[in-house]
């Protein structure tokens, strides 16, 4: 349930920003992307469209560019509200995240979060 939860203050959290960082609003302008965050289990997911620097979500696991594949929920939550980066880097090398599809998106979508 937070893992969700998150999930969604997440897309909340980008469309804000598409509206008020001009560093993010530049960034997102011309892209247009599907970018899923999910665990891998296929239970907790959340789509995320980039679409000419409108941005939307919904919940689910859907068809996209890459997915964020957590191994469970309680780790991606706990990762992603640590606030650190080497910790995600520390959950790649120990195949707790995983990465499915495109790397060049899925490193273009990190950096749009650390914009945001």
């Amino acid at each position: 349930m937070k893992f969700r939860f998150l999930l969604y203050l997440l897309s909340t959290k980008l469309r804000a920003a598409a509206r008020k960082n001009g560093a993010f609003k530049k960034y997102i302008k011309n892209k247009t992307l599907r970018a899923v965050i999910k665990t891998a289990d296929n239970k907790h997911g959340r789509l995320y469209i980039f679409e000419q620097g409108k941005i939307s979500s919904a919940p689910g696991i859907h068809k996209a560019a890459f997915a964020m594949v957590w191994s469970d929920p309680d780790t991606a939550f706990k990762v992603m509200t640590s606030g650190n980066e080497e910790s995600s880097l520390a959950a790649l090398t120990e195949n707790k995240l995983t990465v499915e599809g495109s790397y060049k998106d899925f490193a273009w979508f990190s950096k749009a979060l650390s914009l945001m």
